[in-house]
Parts: structure tokens; C-alpha cells; sequence
């Protein structure tokens, strides 16, 4: 998966994942699970298992946050559904990286969440 060039990044940045601890590293969906926003990326043709990038375990606690409802990662894509809710899948990966550079998520390889690491 190759992202294409962003520009305008928001200004918000959340405290960089490249400061913790050596640990365990999680699966990350680019695209949350979450159902409400699941139904919502195949609508518009984005299947959520299909990017994933491995992350520091600590940093994927830290971006969904407690409570249940995915954090700030999923707030940020809900906000940008209520903004954009006929987004073509262009717009939708530009936020996407956006995202990742906003969160400043340091991983691996983007890569379907069911494939083996390293393949």
C-alpha cells in the first residue's frame, strides 16, 4: 500500500510513539472496527482488514484510550465521517495518512491484518 503525498496536516500532534519502551507490538487497523464506522469505510468501498501496521502495544493503548469507544483515533475518524459523509476513497486514505503523521505512529509495513508478519 502506497499512500499518496500529503499536505495541511492538522496542527494537533499527540506525544510520539518513538519514545517508549521496547515491548510488545500490536496490529493497528488504519480503518477502525468500530461498527459504526466499519459500516461506514464499505460503504465507501475501504475494507478496514486489509490496512493494518504494526505499533508499540503501549502506543495502541494509548491512541484508543479506556472507555470502550476507541479513543482518539476513532473520535478523529468520526469527526471526519460527520464532516465528510460521501468522501470518495482518495479523500479517505489522504486522512488516513494524515493521521498517522498527526499521531506520529511509528511501525511496520501497512499489510492485511490476516497476513503473517514478514510476509
Amino acid at each position: 500500500m502506497v499512500f499518496p503525498n500529503w499536505s495541511g496536516a492538522p496542527q494537533q500532534v499527540i506525544p510520539p510513539s518513538h519514545r517508549l519502551t521496547p515491548g510488545r507490538w500490536e496490529k493497528h487497523h488504519i480503518f477502525p472496527q468500530a461498527e459504526d464506522l466499519a459500516r461506514w469505510f464499505e460503504g465507501r468501498g475501504v475494507k478496514i482488514h486489509d490496512y493494518t501496521m504494526p505499533i508499540p502495544r503501549e502506543v495502541h493503548r494509548r491512541i484508543h484510550g479506556p472507555g470502550g469507544n476507541g479513543g482518539a483515533w476513532n473520535n478523529a475518524w468520526r469527526e471526519f465521517r460527520d464532516r465528510k459523509q460521501n468522501a470518495r476513497p482518495e479523500e479517505i486514505f489522504r486522512f488516513a495518512g494524515e493521521l498517522i503523521h498527526r499521531f506520529e505512529l511509528i511501525g511496520g509495513p501497512i499489510q492485511p491484518y490476516y497476513s503473517r508478519p514478514g510476509a
